[in-house]
């Protein structure tokens, strides 16, 4: 669990009294202590935490004559990310700093009241409690992945022993080809909250196995 981070309640701008400068829009969070002030006093640990709790992974083979086909599935539970940072946080510095992503149009506006929009309402800066750690910013990242797939042809034997070759085969393989994940801001394995790391990349090989 990520540790001392407040958690959230609804988006409508009633009490209890929050820091900063505060409107409709605004991500309005819990009363733990039930003072009526927003304070450290209602922090408390949220989430699963980066690490996953549950790893698993299973696969099969399957052949038919000469032909034989594998796959390997690896996936992880309950497991979230915070979203943090400049990577995740559009105006988090200012005007001029902070990454946008494609989803920017689904934000609390005027015009949009949605109190499910992922963003809340966006100003420059941190003058609100909006990108404080809390359960708004905490997403599944369970996932379930199609690491490997491959399909293989034995050639013939009779060819084989021709060429002196114990056994060859030819093959088709293709890495992480499929993810099954609600987390969908960039790859999942990526395992943290800005997003700043490599991801796995799909890939595909094709070649022959000799056995001499």
């Amino acid at each position: 669990m990520w540790p001392w981070a407040c958690s959230k309640a609804t988006r409508t701008f009633r009490t209890p009294r929050q820091p900063g400068d505060v409107r409709a829009g605004d991500i309005k969070y819990k009363d733990i202590n039930g003072d009526g002030v927003i304070d450290s006093y209602d922090q408390v640990p949220i989430g699963h935490g980066d690490v996953p709790e549950i790893m698993y992974g299973f696969g099969f083979t399957a052949g038919y004559k000469s032909f034989a086909l594998s796959a390997l599935f690896q996936g992880s539970a309950n497991v979230d990310v915070l979203l943090s940072g400049e990577g995740t946080m559009p105006f988090q510095q200012g005007l001029a700093r902070g990454n946008l992503f494609s989803n920017i149009q689904d934000r609390w506006t005027e015009e949009n009241p949605n109190p499910n929009a992922f963003y809340p309402r966006l100003m420059p800066g941190s003058l609100n409690e909006n990108y404080a750690a809390s359960t708004w910013w905490v997403k599944n990242s369970s996932y379930l992945r199609l690491k490997t797939l491959q399909f293989s042809y034995n050639l013939p034997q009779a060819w084989m022993n021709r060429l002196r070759i114990k056994s060859s085969s030819l093959f088709v393989q293709g890495v992480n080809l499929l993810t099954f994940s609600q987390f969908k801001l960039w790859d999942v394995e990526v395992g943290n909250g800005r997003g700043a790391a490599y991801s796995s990349t799909r890939s595909y090989t094709a070649g022959i196995a000799v056995n001499f």
